[in-house]
């Protein structure tokens, strides 16, 4: 939603308060991260929070079990960009039993609370970007790249903090993107325009910016109450309640056919309809997702490093370094072809 002042019969971008203070935004940045998934609208699985350079950084599962990092920081310039991704790489490849040993809870609470949460997730959930940034403050010399960074399957917000006369603290965090040609509020008093460019569109509920109003700077101890939307509060980082079991919703994606022989013998099914070898195509550009593999006329997927699977979900799983994935959704014959799951008798 875009917001204007009428000034002389003309719309003018509207200013909102006075530039915030520092503990505002200190202040702002912590409601920030204990209510990242009301803020992101994104089921996430909290595991643990991590102090960075400049701010925190969350190790977490998204609604496809896919292993991702969300940093909230203050000022983010490239050091900063590749100094978070080449963080996110590395948190990408944590295992299962080292993200349990991190849990609150350890082992035992990991599995309850992914059994349960997992069972919750509607079909066909795909995997969201690998790194989330959220910053007060972006360079110039990153928003020139932002479509490659988009590309790379990282996704910027900005977090602009306003104070008012009456005491209120004003904040808005806005998706950064390069496929939107309106108006977007900015409480700085200036109008975000992004370019064309992205060659997947963002859902409908990441189009405007989020606005949050927080009535005090000074930040609390424990996550708050009343999330907005069903939507689960995160944990907050070191020092607030490290001890609380999270209850975060995560969702795990249930397999189109279960693996097995009932996976295989579907598998097999499809390839004798097809002229093989098939190129099995997941491409996902905005997320960074882009592989192909082969399909044998036996049934079996070829992924590029050369390893072999008869279950399209483990291939996908294998491809991504993920879990819980429907490959039966996600590969496609070709590009553009349809997928494996529509080609089910």
């Amino acid at each position: 939603m875009a917001l204007f002042d009428l000034t002389d019969k003309r719309l003018q971008p509207a200013v909102l308060g006075r530039p915030a203070t520092d503990a505002d935004r200190s202040a702002a940045l912590a409601a920030v991260r204990r209510q990242i998934t009301e803020v992101l609208r994104r089921p996430l699985l909290a595991i643990g929070w991590d102090q960075v350079v400049g701010g925190d950084a969350l190790t977490a599962l998204d609604a496809a079990g896919q292993v991702v990092t969300v940093e909230v920081i203050e000022v983010l310039d490239s050091t900063a960009l590749l100094l978070a991704m080449a963080r996110a790489t590395n948190t990408a490849l944590t295992g299962r039993d080292q993200l349990a040993s991190r849990y609150p809870g350890a082992q035992t609470a990991f599995e309850q609370d992914w059994a349960d949460f997992r069972g919750s997730m509607p079909v066909g959930s795909e995997p969201g970007p690998r790194l989330t940034l959220i910053a007060t403050e972006i360079a110039d010399d990153v928003r020139t790249c932002l479509g490659m960074v988009a590309d790379s399957g990282v996704e910027l917000h900005e977090l602009r903090v306003r104070s008012t006369e009456d005491g209120r603290v004003l904040v808005s965090v806005e998706l950064l993107r390069t496929n939107v040609t309106g108006q977007a509020l900015d409480l700085n008093g200036q109008t975000a325009a992004a370019a064309e460019g992205s060659d997947d569109p963002l859902p409908d509920d990441a189009t405007v910016p989020t606005p949050v109003v927080a009535q005090s700077p000074a930040p609390q101890d424990g996550p708050q109450d009343g999330p907005q939307d069903d939507a689960p509060v995160a944990a907050s980082p070191a020092g607030a309640n490290s001890g609380h079991r999270l209850d975060a919703a995560v969702l795990g994606a249930e397999p189109t056919v279960p693996s097995g022989e009932a996976s295989e013998r579907a598998l097999a099914d499809i390839a004798q309809t097809l002229e093989t070898p098939a190129t099995l195509v997941w491409l996902r550009r905005r997320r960074g997702i882009d592989h192909r593999a082969t399909l044998a006329a036996d049934g079996t997927i070829t992924l590029a490093d050369g390893t072999s699977y008869r279950d399209p979900s483990t291939a996908a799983n294998a491809a991504q370094n993920t879990q819980d994935i429907d490959g039966w959704r996600v590969w496609r014959v070709g590009v553009g072809g349809p997928s494996l799951r529509e080609l089910l008798a």
